[in-house]
């Protein structure tokens, strides 16, 4: 997979996230060959291929869980070192493919998930309805487990936990 640099940030904001030639091999396999890329607060990127082109690597380097083979992250900016990850990890939000709810947590401790790291529980259940709320889904489901819910009340919970912080940027995977 490779993506073509987008310039359209302001000149005197740095971008988000940029990324810089970034390249990783997996073995004889060549996932990403030099890719670029710049987001700016506001923006939002679609990163559309077939199943094993590399858009999973993408997020996975982009969060720091693996290294380049060659190329860059920054993160406003500034290269991505672990202080500066660890503190933008603190800001975002993650929709993993299978959801990756936690099946021994009532759904709202699955949403308050990061939010019980921060607040009173009372506080966190509260926040976790309203999550909730935004994806379309009542009270009524909140002391539930995960698998007395649907297939899509599934996929909304765990929507529901990655925006339940008001994360600065969010991931879909």
């Amino acid at each position: 997979m490779s993506a073509a640099p987008q310039t359209r940030h302001a000149p005197d904001l740095p971008p988000v996230i940029e990324i810089r030639g970034l390249a990783k091999s997996f073995g004889a396999n060549k996932v990403l060959d030099g890719v670029d890329l710049a987001l700016t607060r506001g923006e939002s990127l679609v990163v559309i291929g077939g199943s094993g082109s590399g858009k999973s690597v993408l997020l996975r380097l982009v969060l720091g869980l693996e290294s380049p083979d060659r190329g860059e992250v920054l993160l406003h900016g500034a290269p991505a070192d672990a202080r500066l990850r660890a503190r933008f990890m603190q800001d975002f939000g993650m929709l993993f493919q299978s959801g990756a709810l936690f099946d021994s947590l009532p759904v709202w401790r699955n949403v308050g998930f990061r939010l019980l790291r921060q607040m009173p529980a009372a506080k966190a259940r509260e926040r976790a309805i309203a999550s909730l709320s935004r994806v379309g889904l009542g009270p009524e489901v909140t002391d539930r487990m995960p698998a007395d819910l649907s297939g899509g009340m599934r996929k909304r919970v765990a929507l529901a936990r990655a925006i339940a912080t008001d994360p600065a940027v969010l991931f879909f995977d």
